[in-house]
């Protein structure tokens, strides 16, 4: 990839990064809230509600901005750089337009911009669900030598019951972003902002490369049906698709992996932000309790439906001004 386009994907990815989160962090928060709340009490309605009246929809936004930016930027760049890399091997099953091709170069960009997507979940989930655990702060390894500084809501009283556990409260005061740091940091060193990023690779790999893969099949089905009803476009081979085009394959391309690939996503939530709460539990520790006392399999679909309301109209956006900018 010549050094030109790189720089255009770059600027065109973060332009498109900024946009789609302004618009989608609301969301991402709700499904977050969905996927670390263990009581089915609650409706999708009920937590949205009490974000709205405690203005906690757009928590963890700083943080989010900071580091998605370079996390899409680096994301998209390393898709497209991958793909004509693994195109100019010897190997047949990698050449361009193959799905090999595809899924090898979905794996490269998420693991490259893992680097800065998992510091910024680590962040952005501890804050979005902080006065979940507000409780239980005080007793968070954590948490414990934070407490002196930490506000009176953040780390006052105990336990409360599932139900009460999300509930508003007018004397919970969020913790900023540098301080939260500060204590991962403190507690956790460096590694702390690393936490699950091997799960998250568990995650967003296979989602990756399924919406690569599909994303890739359905703009060739387009771009054929589209000489097909316009044969003048055989002319120009490198002729782009319309924008709404664009959109379409990647909103359906995002469902569908976003839907499969929500059963993995619900664990690492879960782990990620158990630093919060009294008892930590490894992977095995959490499927276990899901399975025996929330449900069955059942809870593992906890937040789909929020996890594709989010990440449909995030991914959309992203692409769609990704492809659009990237080729003016």
């Amino acid at each position: 990839m010549p050094a030109d386009d790189t720089v255009t994907n770059l600027g065109a990815s973060t332009i498109a990064a900024l946009c789609s989160r302004l618009v989608t962090h609301p969301l991402d928060t709700i499904k977050t809230r969905v996927q670390a709340t263990t009581s089915g009490q609650q409706s999708f309605g009920q937590i949205a509600g009490n974000l709205v009246r405690t203005h906690g929809l757009y928590r963890g936004l700083p943080v989010a901005l900071t580091l998605s930016v370079p996390g899409l930027s680096v994301y998209l760049t390393a898709y497209d750089l991958s793909k004509q890399v693994f195109a100019r091997t010897s190997v047949v099953a990698l050449q361009d337009g193959t799905v090999c091709n595809h899924m090898a170069a979905a794996t490269v960009a998420e693991v490259s911009s893992g680097l800065f997507w998992t510091p910024m979940e680590v962040l952005k989930q501890k804050q979005q669900v902080q006065d979940m655990a507000r409780h239980r702060l005080d007793r968070c390894p954590t948490a414990v030598a934070a407490s002196a500084s930490a506000s009176a809501g953040a780390s006052a009283g105990t336990a409360a019951a599932p139900s009460a556990a999300t509930a508003p409260s007018s004397s919970f005061k969020p913790i900023g972003t540098l301080q939260l740091a500060k204590r991962i940091y403190q507690h956790e060193g460096l590694l702390g902002f690393y936490r699950g990023y091997f799960i998250t690779l568990g995650v967003f790999v296979p989602y990756s490369i399924m919406y690569f893969t599909t994303y890739e099949e359905l703009k060739a089905l387009a771009l054929q049906q589209q000489r097909t009803k316009y044969p003048k476009s055989l002319e120009d081979p490198q002729h782009p698709l319309p924008f709404m085009s664009v959109a379409a394959c990647a909103a359906v391309s995002c469902a569908i992996a976003a839907s499969v690939s929500n059963v993995i996503d619900v664990v690492k939530t879960r782990w990620q932000v158990s630093v919060l709460s009294q008892e930590q539990l490894s992977v095995t520790q959490i499927i276990r309790r899901m399975l025996k006392q929330e449900g069955g399999l059942r809870s593992f679909t906890r937040g789909m439906g929020a996890r594709v309301l989010w990440m449909v109209p995030g991914t959309t956006i992203s692409m769609s001004i990704f492809e659009l900018l990237k080729r003016r």
